[in-house]
This record gives structure tokens, C-alpha cells and sequence, in this order.
């Protein structure tokens, strides 16, 4: 069985020009999210994977509040994802490749939107663009491939895909995403007592709806690139990485509006693993657990 959590820390600082009366728009939306994930090997090629996703998110508007700004947050839990995931080949020691196949479900909590944020703006009134989950139950599909060379490189790659069953029961449907990342670990090479890596992902949605209506910010491209270290203690493992994106093609406010707007995103995320051996007496047999 496997133990593990990751904290990752967004922040998103965005500026655009005027909607209307209220004036232009600059700050800073700020996420903490946690995941807490256990991960059980149910037999020798499946693995049961439970994780509890929340955290915190933070709107801080330095200017006069109004309809569209102010300052808010947003709390608790988010998703609870089930996954189970075969492992198909594994190679443990040397050169060789490792591969899983994965489904499962993203089941949402009711820290949700309860009401279309763009008719309450066309009505004058308060509303807001973010919560901690979406609503809608998701299935998951999922691939990771990782193989082991001769040189000093172990590359890898994780694909997902979740798509909605249906609407939430407030009116709302997400696109379908796409969620792909490569890696690459230098074996052999120490930055601080820890091996680095780099890694590069991309996160592609279609359109969203609100009461069959198409919502006007929903479709996304981002692709980003960033660097880490891991840090291999026995049967535990802590990483820590950052990442920022050099195409960030999405809007953060209604696209049918003229107006400028320009946004920074970073991400920093530190995760941590731990393996436990619920087997007495299992001694040297091969273990096998995802990445």
C-alpha cells in the first residue's frame, strides 16, 4: 500500500480593462489544493487508487468591490476520484518499461456554482466565477508509460482523459479535458541530495455549458513547462516542482466583451509518498506499485 499527499500552490495574476462602469479589473486568484491519495495493489497487476481532493481558493481585489471583483474564498473538499489501474508490464531493476491502464470515477462534492454567474452579470448582479468542484460526476480514463534506458534518462509519460456523465443539477456541464505530461529523470546526476527532472504538460477542454447555453470562458489550451527534484528516502519519495506556461489560451472573462487582458500563472507543488508492506514475511518479492 502506498500513502501519499500532494500540496500544490497556484497563483493566478490577471488584469483586464473595463466591462463596464465598474472599471478594470487586477488581481490575483490564489489556490491551494490538496490531495490526499492512498493507493492499495489489490493483486499483483491491479491497484486501487482513492484520492480526496480540496483545499482553498482566493480572490484578492485591491480595488473598490463590485458585481464582477471582490475579495472572496472558496473552501473544503473538492473531488473524491476512484481509480482502479492494471499494470500491464513492469519492469523492476535495469533497463525496461513500465505500463498501466486506468479508469475510474471523479465524484464531486456540492462546493459548487449553484447559479449561471454570466446571467447574474447581465441581471447587475453579484457573482462569481469560481468554486471548489464542478459538480458533475466524471469518468476517467488514463494511461502512464515509463521506460528505462541504458542512458541516464527514465522517461515517462501520463495521459487522462475525464469526461462528464451529464450537467450538474444547477444547470451546469464542463468539457471534456484532456490532460497529457512527459517527464524526464536524469539517473545518476544529484542537485541537493535529489534527482532532477523535467517535465512538460499540456491541459486541453472543450466547451462548457450553462443550461445548454455555451459558456462564453470555457474552452482551454495550456501547455507548460517547469523542472523538479526527487528526493528517493527508502520506501518514501518527496518531490518538489514548479511550473510555469508558455501557452495559456484561455479567457478569464466573457469573450464576447472587446476588452485587453493579459495573465501570469505559476505553479509550485510538493508531494510526498510513502510505501508500506501489509504482507508479513513478504521479505525480497518484487513490489509493484504506480508512479
Amino acid at each position: 500500500m502506498i500513502l501519499g499527499g500532494n500540496l500544490a500552490n497556484q497563483n493566478i495574476d490577471w488584469w483586464h480593462s473595463a466591462l463596464d462602469s465598474t472599471g478594470e479589473h487586477s488581481g490575483d486568484l490564489v489556490s491551494r489544493i490538496v490531495d490526499l491519495n492512498f493507493n492499495y495493489g489489490v493483486t499483483d497487476n491491479w491497484n486501487l487508487q482513492v484520492s480526496f481532493l480540496g483545499g482553498t481558493r482566493n480572490m484578492y481585489f485591491p480595488g473598490t468591490p463590485n458585481i464582477h471583483h471582490r475579495n472572496e474564498k472558496k473552501s473544503g473538499l473538492a473531488n473524491i476520484r476512484v481509480i482502479f489501474r492494471y499494470l500491464d508490464t513492469n519492469q523492476d531493476f535495469g533497463p525496461g518499461d513500465r505500463f498501466f491502464l486506468g479508469f475510474g470515477l471523479s465524484i464531486p462534492s456540492d462546493n459548487t456554482l449553484k447559479e449561471d454567474p454570466f446571467s447574474l452579470g447581465k441581471q447587475g448582479l453579484d457573482h462569481t466565477h469560481f468554486s471548489m468542484s464542478e459538480g458533475v460526476l466524471k469518468g476517467i480514463g488514463e494511461i502512464q508509460f515509463f521506460r528505462r534506458t541504458e542512458s541516464p534518462f527514465l522517461l515517462g509519460f501520463v495521459g487522462r482523459l475525464e469526461s462528464p456523465f451529464g450537467p450538474s443539477k444547477y444547470g451546469y456541464q464542463p468539457g471534456t479535458e484532456v490532460a497529457i505530461s512527459g517527464m524526464s529523470y536524469i539517473h545518476g546526476k544529484r542537485v541537493l541530495g535529489a534527482m532532477p527532472f523535467f517535465i512538460i504538460s499540456g491541459q486541453f477542454r472543450s466547451r462548457s455549458y450553462w443550461n445548454g447555453k455555451v459558456s462564453p470562458n470555457s474552452k482551454v489550451s495550456i501547455i507548460q513547462t517547469g523542472a523538479g527534484l526527487a528526493w528517493n528516502l527508502g520506501e518514501s519519495l518527496i518531490t518538489l516542482s514548479a511550473q510555469s506556461p508558455f501557452i495559456f489560451k484561455t479567457n478569464m472573462i466573457d469573450e464576447t466583451n472587446s476588452v485587453n487582458s493579459r495573465t501570469e500563472v505559476f505553479l509550485l507543488s510538493l508531494s510526498y509518498r510513502k510505501m508500506f508492506n501489509l504482507v508479513h514475511g513478504m521479505g525480497k518479492k518484487d513490489k509493484k506499485h504506480d508512479h
